[in-house]
Parts: C-alpha cells; sequence; structure tokens
C-alpha cells in the first residue's frame, strides 16, 4: 500500500462532527448528556473511594474495572475471543487515552503509567514499572511482573495517539521483553453523535470528560495469530508485528515516529498562539475608508466601490493607486467633481455618462487623459508608450493635490 499520507492527516481538529444532522442531534442530546455526566461522576468518585479503601484483590480489582467502565461509557467487543492466547505480551495500536482499559477488560492485562493504590490501578489496567526514560530499570521490572505475578503486559509502541488512518513507526524496546507476542487491533466507535476521542492539542482530562459525557464508546478488539521473534532483531520483530496489524487494519505504514509528531503537533500549537488576532470588522472598514479617501484624492475619477475592492486585497494606498494605474483595477470612470460619498457600482460607459455632473471644466477631465494617439506596431514602442503615459498621469495626479491643498511644494 502505498504510503502517501501526511503528519497533519493523523490528527482530528475537530472534537464535534460537521454534519448538520449530527450537530442536530448533539443539541438535542445536550440536556441527556448533562445528566449522564453528573451521574457519571459519582460513579468515577465510587471507583476512587472503593480503589483506595478496600483490599488488593482480584474481586476488587474487577469490580473497580466494571464501575471505572460504566463511568467512561466504555463497552469492550471482541470480535474473535477464541483466538486469544495467554502470551506474556500484547501488541495494539494507539487510539485513545483509554485503550489500555479495554485490553484489560479483555485480557486482564496491565499497560505501563502513574503509581497509584495497586487496587485502584489494576482495575484500570495500570502497572508503575519505572519511568521509561530508564529503559534498562523499566525492562527488568516488567520482566520482574511477568516471572513473579505472571501478569501478562500490554504495549502501545507507537507510543503517540493517532486517529487511526495510519501506523507510526513501533519502539523496539517491547519486542525485547519475551520472544512471544500477540498482536490486538483496536477500532472505537462512537455511535449517534460521532464525537472524537481526542483531537489536536487536548489535555488528559478533557478527554476523559468527553467520555463522560458522550452515550457510548465502543472498543472493537480482534486478536491476530501470536508471533514469535526466534532469530530475528528487535527492530526487524517489531516491523513484521506492525506490518500485520496495519494489513488487518487496512492503514498505511508511513515511516513516521512518535517524535515526528510530537514536534509537528508542538510546532502547529505554537503557531496557532501566536497568529495575530483577525480584526473587528468595524476596524476594518474604518481603516479601508479612511484609506480610500487618500487614493481617491489622488484619483478622482476612480469609483469608490473599485477602490474598496482593491484596498481589501492589498490594505495599501501606494499598491492600490499602482493597481489602478497599471490597469489592474476594472471601472467606469467618473467626473472628476463627483462628490458621491458611496457610488453605485456602473453598469455601463454610457449610464455613468448619464448619472456625471456637467460642472466640470474641459481643463480637469483632461488632466486624466492620457490615451495614446496611435497603437504603436511594436511591443517595445508599446511598453514605453505605457510607461510615458504612467509617469504622465501620476504626474497629473500629483499637480492636482497640491493644488487642492494649497501646498508650498514644487510640482
Amino acid at each position: 500500500m502505498p504510503n502517501n499520507i501526511e503528519i497533519k492527516h493523523l490528527f482530528k481538529s475537530k472534537r464535534f462532527p460537521e454534519s448538520e444532522f449530527k450537530i442536530l442531534c448533539l443539541v438535542l442530546y445536550l440536556p441527556v448528556g448533562i445528566v449522564l455526566f453528573i451521574l457519571r461522576t459519582i460513579l468515577a468518585l465510587s471507583v476512587v473511594l472503593i480503589g483506595c479503601s478496600l483490599s488488593d484483590t482480584r474481586i476488587i480489582h474487577k469490580l473497580v474495572n466494571k464501575i471505572a467502565c460504566l463511568a467512561l461509557g466504555i463497552t469492550v467487543t471482541v470480535e474473535n475471543p477464541d483466538e486469544k492466547e495467554n502470551v506474556e505480551v500484547y501488541i495494539s495500536n494507539n487510539l485513545s487515552i483509554l485503550d489500555h482499559l479495554a485490553v484489560h477488560t479483555a485480557t486482564g492485562s496491565v499497560s505501563a503509567g502513574p503509581q497509584m493504590h495497586p487496587a485502584f490501578a489494576r482495575g484500570l489496567g495500570i502497572h508503575h514499572f519505572g519511568p521509561a526514560a530508564n529503559l534498562e530499570s523499566f525492562k527488568k521490572n516488567v520482566a520482574q511482573v511477568l516471572a513473579e505475578q505472571q501478569i501478562p503486559v500490554h504495549f502501545t509502541p507507537e507510543d503517540k495517539i493517532t486517529n487511526g488512518k495510519a501506523l507510526l513507526k513501533f519502539k523496539s524496546y517491547p519486542f525485547s521483553i519475551a520472544n512471544k507476542v500477540q498482536p490486538v487491533c483496536i477500532r472505537i466507535e462512537r455511535p449517534f453523535l460521532d464525537l472524537s476521542v481526542t483531537t489536536l492539542g487536548s489535555s488528559y482530562w478533557s478527554d476523559v470528560l468527553f467520555y463522560m459525557f458522550s452515550p457510548l464508546t465502543n472498543y472493537k478488539l480482534k486478536f491476530l495469530p501470536p508471533l514469535e521473534r526466534k532469530s530475528l532483531a528487535e527492530g526487524e520483530f517489531s516491523e513484521i508485528v506492525r506490518q500485520n496489524i496495519a494489513s488487518t487494519l487496512r492503514v498505511e505504514t508511513p515511516e513516521f515516529s512518535a517524535a515526528d509528531l510530537l514536534e509537528w503537533e508542538k510546532r502547529q500549537l505554537t503557531e496557532q498562539q501566536t497568529a495575530p488576532p483577525v480584526p473587528r470588522p468595524a476596524a476594518v472598514d474604518g481603516e479601508i475608508r479612511r484609506m480610500a479617501t487618500q487614493v481617491k484624492e489622488v484619483l478622482p475619477h476612480v469609483p469608490l466601490n473599485a477602490i474598496y475592492k482593491d484596498l481589501n486585497k492589498t490594505r495599501n494606498v501606494d499598491n492600490t493607486i499602482t493597481n489602478i494605474l497599471e490597469g489592474r483595477v476594472q471601472f467606469v470612470p467618473e467626473q472628476a467633481g463627483s462628490t458621491s460619498a458611496n457610488p453605485q457600482p456602473s453598469t455601463s460607459v454610457a449610464s455613468s455618462t448619464k448619472s456625471a455632473a456637467p460642472s466640470t471644466s474641459s481643463s480637469d477631465r483632461d488632466l486624466f487623459n492620457t490615451a495614446a494617439s496611435t497603437f504603436a506596431r511594436s511591443a517595445q514602442e508599446r511598453n514605453k508608450s505605457f510607461r510615458e503615459r504612467k509617469e504622465l498621469l501620476i504626474a497629473n495626479a500629483r499637480r492636482r493635490y497640491i493644488e487642492k491643498h494649497n501646498l508650498t511644494i514644487p510640482f
């Protein structure tokens, strides 16, 4: 499968759906969602109380897990439960902050996480193996749990949450823990409202709050046949497992790593924070009117609507004057003495002539008439004529401006 995907395609930028029908459904669901959120908050508090106050037993682990799933609105569906084997290491793709909870519900495995009360942690499928930065100590603690407690361990070697459109390069260290691993494919569905489980720049707790607000978050798990490392290197073995998961999920396998996505995400968030604020329409209109007045004083025969249109693009008086003089702005000339503040767009030269005031002298009208008397044969001569007429028009406009304001500067 060709890898044409870009990093920006691996993030969801919006939490809410764009479909008008689903937006309507969200508005109708809002009162129900608020009530559901309150009830689930009470359940979440009970999870904390039970996990932190009762003994560390298998029954408490199961109770904490069930209540946690209810509090978060999580359901887990295993497509092929008979294919699950009792291996030491499970490997899956990474789609959300709670993948470990879904895999734990189906396998009883634990994933690396923060240190907390054992009963609470085991119910959520979490075990503290120490900081991953100290890799040797981390791997030693994992091996100790596998040997002494005989609890399987779940890893997400992508090490970065994506929207599931591709599978990132795997970290190789999980594949040095055991010689046999079982891949697990994860898909997530949120029916009815289709709210994203995570978005670009979203925090852990904002994602959790939307779990509690959403009517349902369904994790679909599919177990793939276990794979043995044999004599393969860690990197080779991790790539084989990645290709197997990607093939089943029908997604691409680009060469992006978690570090690439973190760097891109950081850059995007920085650009969003430092982007200049969009000016208010009223402020923009006032500034455009001020600049349009300056242009009108220099080029009184140009209608204000044409000046406004070009100033909205250039935001610069000199650039707009240049565009007009070089013929890049289409308009029907007005009489130089017209004082209309908001002229209507002209539809033809004839209509403009009928509505023009006849009070302007012929010398004023000729001031801006720089049309060539003949059409030159060669392009070089035409360009020369155009430059001369442009310079003459600018000089005439400057002269009129100086005379109008009685300025004591030479022409």
